[in-house]
């Protein structure tokens, strides 16, 4: 072989060794440690080793060499070691002294002798006690140094070991009973009976085979068969192992199952990967699932692969699916992932599993199922009108009508038989009104065509006549006054309407219709005094006509201007309008004297 491969090897011994423990570094506050000079590492000082982080060690090299029964306590200095002195510490110490230079007394002298370094006592022969102050008791035996409890020699018995033995050599004897305790292969009181097991043990008192592992029968001679398990010492059935099943245990568990007999389930191993037939360990778990045997689902709060994703908040405060992190369950009325839907389609419940009844004119609620009626019905199934006299929703307003007859949704007051008579009779009273206005405004216009008394007046004259009496009408009635009925439709009236008619001096005049007074004034028809006329006038306000009793002169100038005026200009006389209030309140008496009541 060529003479570098010892080398080689050497080397390559050398390098798997390996390194030795580096030396732990020093503290530079410890025990004599210095620095050297120059130097910021911290080293023992002279005449000192290290112990730990610190010089402890005192060193006694050259001249200051301590000898075999001295140790070094200073650099430099040696003292005898414990159970020793002398100049050259080489005598031992007496028996009652012990510790440096023999100083201390040994406190179990004489019946015992002291430890040099520690002084513990160790007794002499038939003593016992911590200063070996206690005789023996033991007539065939030691005591404990301690206790003083006997050890019987053999052959002996007892508490001091005073009673003889009787066993064959086969056996040897209880200490504490003196029975005899048989050696392997025999048995008997007195072991004089020799075991048939087939090298087997047997039991002491029967002499019955107590057969090794992997065999069985009555004298041990018949060998297990089973693979994985144990036998029965008697007939051979085999105990399998955990894992295993069979009659001669050599089937493993199928998968899913693990354990004694293959009784237990496996957990959720991911993939449907089998478990270990012992254990039911599982090398990665299914989502959701957790534990070395993936029986334990996620914690609260937690789902998915590894149980690592963080469950999103359901409503209501519900937990989520460990595996999923759906939500495990919803409120009444509540589906979806996060119980965010409402049912619909007629269901409601708990998952909308339940369809809900006819509501007729309502709807089902979506959580309890019951019927929500409309304004104006009520009942389990919403097709009951609601009762005379109340109205709205579950019937729960009353009516504010007369004899409480309203409409059961919006409430509005119903007219009776009598009321509706009375506003149709109100109603052609006042057609019949509106004929007759019609036919006096025929009569007036024909009439003022043929009058001769009207002839053409001049220009001037012409202005101030329609300035003084705009929109007239023609007509040769003195007072005819017409007032309708005051029908009554719960809280208001029919408004009273006057028609008057003045004829001063055979000459013609002007009809007019009168509001109500302020105090007969029923409805807020009537409140607007410009609502009220039926002409367009270009005076500040309605034109009214004054009845002939109350404004004389103004007839005698009406009449004056009838008659030609002379051609000389004469001073402008402004043409007075009468006080609104004043014909008001003058018309209303002429009605209310005049006119018959319908």
């Amino acid at each position: 072989p060529s003479p570098l491969l010892p080398s080689l090897l050497l080397l390559l011994l050398l390098w798997m060794l390996p390194d030795p423990v580096a030396p732990q570094e020093l503290n530079p506050r410890g025990r004599n440690v210095c620095r050297a000079p120059g130097s910021q590492v911290p080293t023992c000082c002279a005449g000192w080793r290290q112990q730990g982080d610190e010089c402890g060690i005192a060193v006694c090299e050259g001249n200051s060499t301590c000898s075999e029964n001295e140790v070094c306590v200073r650099p430099g200095e040696c003292r005898c070691r414990h159970g020793y002195f002398g100049a050259n510490c080489d005598t031992k110490c007496p028996r009652q002294f012990w510790g440096p230079d023999c100083k201390e007394l040994c406190s179990c002298h004489p019946h015992g002798q002291c430890e040099d370094v520690t002084g513990q006592c160790t007794c002499h022969a038939r003593r016992w006690g911590a200063r070996c102050e206690h005789a023996c008791q033991c007539q065939h035996g030691t005591c404990h140094p301690r206790s003083g409890a006997c050890r019987c020699e053999p052959g002996w018995w007892g508490a001091q070991c005073a009673s003889a033995c009787y066993c064959s050599a086969t056996s040897r004897c209880d200490p504490q009973t003196g029975a005899c305790l048989c050696h392997a292969g025999w048995w008997g009181r007195s072991c004089n009976n020799q075991c048939a097991c087939n090298s087997s043990p047997c039991e002491q008192q029967s002499g019955r085979c107590q057969c090794r592992e992997r065999t069985f029968g009555a004298r041990c001679d018949r060998y297990c068969q089973c693979f994985r398990g144990r036998c029965h010492p008697v007939d051979g059935t085999c105990a399998c192992e955990p894992g295993y099943r069979g009659k001669y245990c050599r089937e493993p568990c199928p998968a899913g199952f693990y354990g004694l007999g293959c009784r237990r389930r496996c957990g959720q191993c991911k993939g449907q990967q089998p478990c270990t037939v012992a254990e039911g360990r599982c090398l990665t778990c299914e989502p959701g699932w957790n534990g070395t045997k993936c029986d334990q689902p996620c914690a609260t709060g937690f789902y998915g692969e590894g149980c690592s994703h963080r469950c999103p908040p359901c409503r209501d405060g519900h937990a989520c699916n460990h595996v999923t992190g759906k939500c495990t369950r919803c409120n009444a009325g509540w589906i979806g992932d996060r119980c965010e839907t409402k049912c619909s389609n007629g269901t409601y419940g708990e998952d909308c599993a339940f369809v809900c009844a006819d509501c007729g004119s309502g709807h089902c609620d979506f959580q309890s199922g019951r019927c929500l009626c409309s304004p104006g019905v009520h009942g389990p199934h919403c097709n009951v009108t609601c009762p005379p006299g109340l109205h709205g929703a579950d019937c729960a307003q009353a009516c504010s009508c007369h004899e409480d007859s309203c409409d059961p949704v919006t409430g509005a007051c119903h007219l009776e038989t009598n009321q509706r008579k009375g506003v149709m009779g109100a109603g052609a009273l006042l057609v019949l009104l509106v004929c007759l206005l019609l036919s006096l405004l025929g009569c007036c216009c024909a009439c003022r065509g043929k009058d001769p008394a009207r002839r053409p007046r001049p220009r001037r004259e012409l202005s101030l006549g329609r300035k003084k009496a705009p929109h007239r009408l023609c007509g040769r009635f003195s007072r005819i006054s017409m007032k309708l009925p005051r029908i009554p439709l719960r809280r208001q009236k029919l408004p009273k309407v006057v028609v008057a008619h003045h004829d001063l001096d055979n000459t013609l005049n002007c009809s007019f219709l009168e509001p109500p007074s302020g105090l007969e004034q029923p409805s807020p028809s009537w409140s607007s005094r410009a609502s009220f006329s039926s002409f367009d006038t270009t005076d500040e306000g309605p034109v009214y006509c004054v009845p002939h009793e109350e404004a004389p002169e103004e007839s005698r100038d009406k009449a004056a201007t009838d008659v030609p005026a002379p051609e000389t200009p004469r001073k402008k006389t402004p043409i007075q309008k009468p006080p609104r209030k004043k014909s008001r309140e003058a018309a209303g008496e002429l009605g209310r004297a005049g006119a018959p009541t319908l």
